[in-house]
């Protein structure tokens, strides 16, 4: 059930600003309740912590981003163009972030909250691959791709994000996030005009 509480929806928001500006570990229980103008017995009485928020937060990330998908998907347009727009909803949704919003999430050990993210982005990815498999029997992915592979790689790839040998090769996180999209989005496609590879 949706808390429409109007202080508790002030946390959400105020908080996820704050942690996508600066990572999660950075922000304070007290700098969300200063920048939300509630008191901490508040916030505590919709959170028992911050880990707490976090996950609440993930949650929200992943489900705004089901909805944009399923809708994409209904629409009535080849699929080329809806991976099109896919990319194009990814590079909307990590304008600005932050590297240690990203590493917070996978490699804080502290915080707990990769568990959660994995499982809810999991869920995800069983949506995503049913219907990649549909659109490759229709052959608008390349046949001889192995999608088990494809899902697998992807759900491994984002240890890179982590990576600060991978981090120094980009001015910011977006641009390293959307040059993997765009890996794994065009590597995809049936090739035209070409002979079959062995």
């Amino acid at each position: 059930m949706i808390n429409e509480n109007p202080k508790y929806l002030d946390i959400v928001s105020t908080a996820r600003t704050l942690f996508w500006k600066h990572g999660i570990s950075r922000v304070s229980v007290e700098e969300i309740c200063r920048e939300s103008s509630v008191s901490k017995m508040t916030f505590y009485r919709f959170f028992s912590n911050k880990v707490e928020l976090g996950k609440t937060i993930i949650d929200n990330i992943i489900d705004e981003s089901v909805l944009k998908y399923r809708s994409l998907m209904k629409q009535d347009i080849p699929f080329e163009e809806k991976i099109r727009k896919q990319l194009l909803l990814k590079f909307e949704g990590t304008k600005e972030i932050n590297p240690e919003f990203v590493k917070d999430i996978y490699s804080n050990k502290k915080l707990g909250l990769h568990l959660h993210w994995q499982k809810r982005a999991d869920e995800f990815a069983k949506e995503v691959h049913n219907d990649y498999i549909k659109a490759q029997n229709e052959g608008f992915i390349r046949k001889d791709l192995n999608l088990d592979f494809m899902f697998y790689f992807s759900s491994k790839s984002t240890d890179l994000l982590t990576d600060p040998q991978l981090l120094k090769m980009y001015s910011n996180m977006q641009d390293l996030i959307m040059e993997y999209a765009n890996l794994f989005f065009y590597g995809i496609f049936p090739r035209h005009n070409e002979k079959s590879m062995p």
